[in-house]
């Protein structure tokens, strides 16, 4: 096993600068002569050119799991998941190093990058949004669960599609590393800070965004590269973020748009929903048109759907199409804006 270096320092963030104080006006003594003020002539002002709008993209980079305990209270339940761990190692450190590395690289081409810790802004908006983990697992997986993976939200919009492939292009030529061959999760794609269907502190559906898992701090290749080489991941997904803003920027407003329905509800009371799109599948529960339905994907053939049901347990699974109706209704979390 490779010799560990010493633990990962996250440089703090730039400080606000203090406002400079000017100097007390001097008053003049008794003594002194006033003098009559000489009247300026006037000069007709220079006319100046008509400043241009700041047109440079956005991108935010989130830093996984810093942060966590300034959750807010619509999301108190995620201030326990502090991610992976190893060896002493908390995987916000590690996401941090790479974000920086990562934030250097798009600044110097002229982006303007914002660091978020895990809460994200209600409705916050960018040309590009990243959220930046490592993985880790426990057991015999450690030895050989390796590779990264990157994954789009639910209801992703083309703008979202076309950075997850910029980025699958860019991360493994720098890396080296392979990809996870299980491949993007469910939970990633379900992502809190993707899911402004159920939270306010959420990204505007209109901001395209991925999900970005390096590698496997646990396995014992993937760390040489996490605590000794964080410089390439961090060249990988900063071309990958470059390329895309190169082609597309700015995006369409129509290719910022998320994909999918308003609210749905059953048609009929006692509907069922299933694990997965199979009639002969025991069904996971049974709804009726007073449950209101989130739709995040779709059968290839499009007669099933992949729905949450909005609000309480957020139960996930499969229905038939030809059960529900589009309502119309926004989608929005189903509790108060704080």
């Amino acid at each position: 096993m490779p010799t560990e270096p010493p633990r990962p320092t996250a440089a703090a963030l730039p400080k606000h600068s203090l406002p400079v104080i000017e100097p007390a006006v001097q008053v003049p003594t008794v003594t002194e002569r006033p003098t009559a003020t000489p009247v300026p002539t006037r000069v007709p002002p220079t006319p100046t050119a008509t400043p241009q709008p700041d047109i440079r993209p956005v991108v935010g980079l989130q830093v996984g799991h810093w942060k966590i305990e300034d959750h807010p209270d619509e999301q108190a339940a995620l201030r326990k998941f502090s991610g992976a761990y190893y060896r002493g190692y908390d995987e916000w450190e590690v996401n941090f190093v790479i974000a920086e590395l990562t934030r250097d690289r798009l600044e110097a081409e002229g982006v303007v990058v914002e660091l978020l810790p895990a809460t994200v802004p209600i409705g916050y908006e960018a040309d590009v949004f990243v959220s930046i983990h490592v993985d880790g697992v426990t057991g015999a997986q450690a030895a050989t669960r390796r590779g990264w993976k990157v994954a789009t939200p639910f209801r992703a919009s083309l703008a979202s599609q076309r950075l997850e492939a910029a980025i699958a292009t860019t991360y493994p030529a720098a890396t080296g590393l392979p990809a996870d061959p299980l491949g993007p999760s469910y939970d990633m794609r379900a992502y809190y800070a993707f899911a402004y269907y159920r939270y306010w502190h959420s990204l505007a559906p209109t901001t395209p965004a991925v999900l970005l898992e390096g590698g496997f701090m646990t396995h014992p290749d993937d760390r040489v590269l996490i605590f000794q080489q964080p410089e390439r991941m961090a060249t990988g997904l900063a071309k990958g973020i470059l390329a895309y803003l190169e082609a597309y920027h700015p995006a369409d407003p129509a290719d910022r748009a998320s994909i999918g329905p308003a609210l749905l509800r059953p048609i009929a009371a006692d509907t069922p929903i299933f694990p997965r799109a199979d009639e002969r599948q025991t069904p996971l529960l049974r709804v009726g048109p007073t449950q209101p339905l989130v739709q995040v994907a779709q059968s290839r053939e499009a007669d099933w759907y992949l729905v949450f049901t909005h609000g309480g347990a957020w139960d996930l699974g499969w229905i038939r199409a030809s059960a529900v109706r589009d309502t119309g209704e926004p989608l929005e979390p189903p509790h108060p804006r704080p």
